[in-house]
């Protein structure tokens, strides 16, 4: 009786524990009208804020539930379109807790869960998206968001053909970090296509910014590789982060690496002048090989969801080498010889980075951010192309550093926000050109001064509108160039149903010459060429109208279109002409008067068509015109596009082909895009992700591009192709590997820096 006795209390003593009763903090969040707010984020913490007993994310009717002892704690809901809420509370049942609706923010509601606001798209994924992508660069090819083209297996992002800045958090990152991030850890997609005033001075055309779940103490290890099965390509990425307290500290390596062996080109190029006369016809293979290393290091302190402060630490590495061989028959001024030619080139570079950030929300809903960057380059360069009748070589040793610092404040008034901010950067650059006992020295200051203001005119209806000064001095010891533009830029979005929405942009901005176009540094290419800068070349100033329609149907069809036109003033272009004291053709640069396209684009497609795939067809109508004042030239052109991807549980395979290929028109360039095909599939095991893309299945001589010259003194037709990429099979691997628990990163908008080397290198 006695051993059953204790039989009965140790099983009491083990089991029962698990069987003792939790508290729960449960309730339900609604709007001011009473609808259920589905999908917000809700996070538990003890009074003192110092720790996370849990979270959650409500159901389709509101509701939430989570797991507490006895206690006091804060309850923190959050939701796009809806103002933070804070509850203090004790175990139980909440009820239902109102969320008030941001004024600025919430307009449009449409399928896939996504709101289009005054400046941006907000997308919640679906649940079995995001399941099958695994990867957030597989996501972001499954939302079809306006002008967004992404191209999983050339792992390539753009948008409206230009660049897009990449942020998580809203701090910019490269490409192959957002490319690994775990699907699963994305709260929502915010993207814009209408980067503003504040972007827009960086040339980019688009933001894809990625809002991480709220995350825990912790750390992550990411590992990713990807190579081709029967050429020389590799690329790498290893990134390791640990969270703790406040702090979160990542170490981040990045590896590239080709070696293509069969790269042909054919060039035919004539050079007229009544004083000398040359036709040239070159047949050569140019295989090149290079190796990027980037390493980063990075610290984030986050005192409060208010405050936080990152320090970044990058270094860069490129080491690249061309050699080339092929033959040349020339016939110059009557006399035609055969000849064979050889080239070899080398650069190597290095651009460390110190990055450091600021940001602080204060009361009565203002903001601060302010931004330093400061950069230090060398640059090697050397060229060395020999022909049977001479040989021609370039040595440049360059070094400079780059300072540069933003500072930026935003305040809320009911229905409107105004951001206002100011950009510096000092470049210097210093160039010697050993084979020619010449050394440049430019530098350049750069001032930009803006404001914004964003805001609602009706329920239907927003505003975005900002101007700003642009301020440029160029001096390379003896000229200085001083310039002042002015970038401005409006939207205007109406949605008079959820399904549709209209939008009309215009934006006004100077496009500034580079320091190696304004040198005055003069190279012989050969016996033939040389170049040399235009230290008088002026800004050229874009002028972009479009109008954009956007229809998305919750049966998943939708359709885009937009149409417009870029004018581009006192564009600068290359041009040759004749110098007679150096009986050579020199390359230089000189502004045009206009270059003008207007197009008309449009996309129509399906998502979760039998609730696994995707498909869309798009196309895009050009009409070119440049001139100048020797020169006049129109070009027509229609390019198209077709997609598809389909997906089920874990697994994921798509396919990216382009049906006609883009010729663009630029001064008297004519240049044609590659014919891109590619074709992947994708399996998530748990943390093991593997991909296998197909590039040119269907194209054997790989990416093929075409140039012609339309220059009265320097007619041309040049065609390359990497027929590396024919046929090329590439295999991907993704490992990640999470370990104690996460921690929420809080957001970084700003990211400053840029170094101009203000190089002039030979052919």
């Amino acid at each position: 009786m006695k051993r059953f006795l204790t039989i009965v209390y140790w099983v009491a003593f083990v089991v029962c524990p698990l069987f003792a009763q939790t508290g729960f903090v449960a309730g339900r969040l609604a709007d001011g009208d009473g609808n259920p707010v589905a999908y917000a984020n809700i996070v538990l913490k003890t009074a003192t804020g110092d720790s996370l007993i849990g979270s959650a994310t409500t159901g389709e009717d509101g509701s939430f539930s989570i797991a507490a002892d006895e206690g006091t704690y804060y309850l923190t809901a959050t939701f796009v379109g809806y103002e933070r809420l804070v509850v203090r509370c004790n175990p139980g049942d909440l009820g239902t807790l109102t969320m008030n609706a941001k004024q600025l923010e919430a307009v449009t509601v449409t399928a896939n869960r996504t709101t289009e606001e005054v400046d941006r798209f907000v997308v919640l994924p679906k649940q079995e998206e995001v399941q099958a992508a695994g990867r957030t660069l597989v996501l972001l090819d499954m939302l079809k968001l306006p002008g967004l083209n992404v191209n999983v297996a050339l792992q390539q992002i753009t948008v409206d053909g230009g660049t897009a800045i990449l942020q998580i958090n809203g701090k910019e990152v490269p490409l192959a970090r957002l490319a690994n991030l775990k699907a699963d850890q994305i709260k929502r997609v915010e993207y814009s296509n209408n980067p503003g005033t504040r972007y827009l001075d960086r040339g980019a055309s688009g933001i894809i910014n990625i809002i991480l779940k709220e995350r825990e103490d912790g750390g992550s290890i990411v590992a990713q590789g990807q190579s081709a099965l029967t050429t020389g390509f590799v690329d790498g990425y290893l990134l390791g982060s640990y969270h703790k307290g406040k702090s979160e500290f990542a170490l981040e390596y990045t590896l590239g690496y080709r070696n293509y062996d069969n790269v042909p080109y054919e060039l035919e190029d004539r050079y007229i002048d009544p004083a000398r006369t040359v036709t040239r016809s070159q047949r050569t293979n140019m295989p090149f090989w290079y190796i990027t290393h980037t390493l980063n290091a990075e610290y984030t302190y986050q005192h409060d969801d208010s405050t936080m402060f990152v320090a970044s630490l990058q270094d860069n590495f490129l080491t690249k080498t061309l050699d080339a061989i092929g033959t040349m028959t020339e016939t110059d001024r009557g006399v035609t010889t055969e000849q064979t030619m050889q080239q070899h080139s080398y650069q190597k570079d290095n651009l460390p980075k110190l990055d450091l950030f600021y940001t602080h929300k204060m009361p009565n809903d203002q903001k601060l951010e302010l931004n330093v960057v400061g950069e230090y380059a060398t640059d090697l360069y050397e060229n060395t192309l020999t022909y049977t009748s001479g040989t021609y070589a370039t040595h440049v040793d360059g070094h400079g550093y780059a300072l540069s610092g933003e500072g930026v404040y935003s305040k809320s008034f009911g229905k409107t926000t105004l951001r206002t901010g100011l950009q510096y950067q000092h470049n210097f650059a210093e160039n010697e050109y050993t084979l020619y006992n010449t050394t440049s020295a430019m530098t350049k200051d750069n001032a930009y001064l803006y404001a914004e203001l964003q805001g609602i005119i009706s329920s239907d209806m927003s505003y975005s509108v900002g101007t700003g000064a642009k301020l440029l001095n160029v001096t390379d010891g003896t000229n200085s160039q001083s310039y002042l533009r002015n970038l401005s830029t409006a939207r205007l979005n109406w949605h008079p149903l959820d399904c549709f929405s209209l939008t009309a942009i215009v934006q006004y901005t100077p496009m500034l010459p580079t320091l190696a176009s304004l040198s005055p540094v003069f190279q012989q290419t050969d016996d033939v060429e040389g170049t040399i800068g235009n230290p008088n070349l002026k800004p050229s100033e874009q002028l972009r109208d479009a109008l954009l329609l956007r229809y998305n149907h919750s049966s998943g069809f939708y359709a885009f279109s937009s149409i417009g036109a870029m004018r581009i003033f006192h564009t600068y272009f290359d041009v040759y002409h004749y110098d007679a004291d150096r009986d050579l053709f020199i390359l230089t640069y000189q502004n045009a008067d206009l270059w003008y396209v207007p197009y008309a684009y449009a996309e129509v497609g399906v998502r979760g068509l039998w609730s696994h795939l995707n498909l869309s067809l798009d196309g895009t109508y050009y009409h070119y015109v440049s001139k100048g004042s020797e020169f006049s030239h129109t070009r027509n052109n229609f390019t198209a596009n077709a997609n598809a991807q389909f997906y089920w549980n874990n697994f994921v395979a798509g396919a990216n082909f382009t049906l006609l290929p883009q010729w663009t028109l630029n001064a008297e360039r004519y240049i044609m895009s590659e014919m891109a095909q590619s074709l992947y599939v994708q399996y998530r095991y748990k943390s093991l992700t593997a991909m296998l893309a197909w590039h040119c299945p269907f194209n054997k001589e790989g990416y093929r591009y075409e140039t012609i010259g339309l220059s009265a003194v320097h007619p041309y037709h040049h065609t390359h192709w990497t027929a590396n990429n024919g046929n090329l099979v590439v295999l991907g691997l993704t490992w990640q590997m999470d370990f104690g628990r996460k921690f929420h990163k809080g957001e970084k908008t700003l990211q400053n820096g840029g170094y101009d080397n203000g190089m002039v290198r030979g052919s």
